[in-house]
């Protein structure tokens, strides 16, 4: 299944050559038309093993989440001399396979290729 955009506003989901459902945007502008869009295609995209996901921790703080696909997550951190010692954090993060790449590609260019 893939979607086919037609005009700025207006795409269809299409499978085998056959236009199953029209999507138009309702009150959506093209910018919002357009990421809802690419949320819908990396929903549909064909997923090959578990996703691929970067945390970010830099001095006691978590700071960013990057996934190559929608992902849910929850970073615990457990530290008796901090107050409160217990921190949990959930965090819901929208498919950024770019951001990801790029953040792995300058861990690895810092890390001397070991990423």
């Amino acid at each position: 299944m893939e979607i086919s955009r037609r005009g700025p506003a207006e795409a269809s989901l299409v499978q085998d050559g056959r236009e199953l459902l029209d999507l138009v945007a309702a009150e959506a502008d093209e910018a919002e038309f357009a990421g809802l869009l690419a949320r819908l295609e990396a929903v549909l995209a064909p997923q090959e093993g578990p996703p691929r996901i970067a945390v970010t921790y830099r001095e006691g703080l978590f700071e960013a989440v990057l996934a190559d696909r929608p992902v849910e997550v929850t970073l615990i951190e457990e530290d008796p001399q901090d107050q409160p010692p217990l921190r949990v954090l959930r965090r819901r993060t929208e498919a950024d396979p770019a951001g990801l790449e790029t953040r792995l590609a300058e861990l690895a260019r810092r890390d001397g290729g070991a990423a």
